[in-house]
């Protein structure tokens, strides 16, 4: 069987780790994710590690702050 090579972030590794089942391949859980129905975010969330929904919550809670920080720009039309 051919392979790929494939770089993924860290933190896409991580994620992809927390949902790899015992005995099952990298290439497996990628497969059975893809093949999935689509799941609920709350759903996706439960399934990372805590660590990652630490790394989250911290990155929505600064991109919010961001967002509520930002100034809206004029448009002419």
């Amino acid at each position: 069987m051919a392979t790929k090579t494939i770089n993924i972030k860290e933190s896409a590794y991580m994620a992809l780790k927390s949902m790899k089942h015992e005995g099952e391949s990298f290439s497996d859980v990628i497969i059975r994710l893809s093949k999935s129905d689509r799941k609920k975010v709350t759903e996706f969330v439960r399934s990372l590690s805590p660590e990652l929904r630490d790394d989250l919550v911290a990155s929505v809670i600064r991109v919010k702050k961001e967002l509520d920080e930002a100034r809206p720009r004029d448009v002419s039309w």
